[in-house]
C-alpha cells in the first residue's frame, strides 16, 4: 500500500485581442492630428467594447513532475503530507489542445507548458479526510497564449481501506467552500496574448483521482 507521502507525490497536483481600426480619410487643410496617447486611449476603448463573455469547458488530467521534490508540506506540518508541482494536459475551449507541461529534466529550468503549483494546504484535523488547498495553475494554448488561475480546492478521501483506515490512494476534489458554504470559483489572475486582461469564473466537475490517474472537467465563463 502506498504511503501518504507517495500518494500525494504521485496523485495530486501546475497576441492581445485588440480590435483593428481601418480609417480611410482624405487629407485636407481641416485635418486634425491625433496624438499617440489619443490613439492608445481609442484602442483601449475599442478593445473594452470588443470583450465578450463566452462559455468555457475543459477535460483535463495531471500527474506529478517526476523531477520535483516536495514543494509544500500541508499544515500542520507534523503530519507530513507533501504536495508537488504537477504537469497538466487535456483540451479546453478557446485554447484547444493544451501545451502539456514539460518537466525540469527536459527543460533544465522551471516547468513550461501547462502546470499547477501548490500555494497553500491545510489538513482537516477533525476527520483527516480532507485537504483544503490553493493552487496557481497555468494553462497554455497551442499557439502560446495562456492564462493563470487561482484555484481553491477541497481534496476529499471518502474511502476506507480493508483494514478500516483512510484510503489516501483514491478520492475526489472540488471547489473549496467559502464561509457561507458556497463554492469558491476559479478565477483568472493574469493572461497573455488574447487572454491579456481576461476575467472568468470556472468550477470543477467530475474530479477524481486513483491508481488510474487524476482527471477532471472545468465549466464556466471567460471574458476576453
Amino acid at each position: 500500500m502506498k504511503t501518504n507521502s507517495s500518494f500525494f507525490k504521485n496523485s495530486i497536483f501546475g497576441v492581445s485581442l485588440f480590435a483593428c481600426i481601418l480609417i480611410a480619410a482624405g487629407c485636407t487643410h481641416d485635418s486634425v492630428g491625433v496624438s499617440s496617447s489619443d490613439d492608445a486611449e481609442s484602442l483601449n476603448m475599442v478593445s473594452a467594447r470588443g470583450k465578450k463573455a463566452r462559455p468555457i469547458k475543459a477535460t483535463l488530467f495531471n500527474f506529478e513532475d517526476p523531477n520535483e521534490q516536495d514543494v509544500l508540506i500541508c499544515s500542520p506540518q507534523e503530519f507530513g503530507f507533501p504536495l508537488t508541482r504537477n504537469i497538466i494536459g487535456g483540451r479546453m475551449s478557446h485554447l484547444g489542445k493544451l501545451q502539456q507541461g514539460v518537466s525540469h529534466a527536459v527543460t533544465g529550468d522551471m516547468l513550461s507548458g501547462s502546470f499547477g503549483v501548490p500555494v497553500t494546504c491545510d489538513i482537516n484535523v477533525v476527520t483527516f479526510r480532507e485537504l483544503v488547498t490553493t493552487f496557481e495553475v497555468t494553462y497554455v494554448a497551442a499557439n502560446g497564449d495562456q492564462f493563470v488561475t487561482i484555484e481553491h480546492v477541497s481534496i476529499q478521501f471518502p474511502n476506507t481501506t480493508e483494514g478500516g483506515g483512510i484510503d489516501y490512494t483514491t478520492g475526489t476534489f472540488t471547489n473549496a467552500l467559502d464561509g457561507d458554504g458556497n463554492p469558491i470559483p476559479i478565477t483568472i489572475k493574469e493572461g497573455t496574448g488574447r487572454f491579456q486582461n481576461a476575467t472568468g469564473e470556472f468550477f470543477q466537475r467530475n474530479a477524481r483521482f486513483g491508481p488510474e490517474g487524476t482527471f477532471w472537467e472545468l465549466e464556466g465563463e471567460i471574458t476576453y
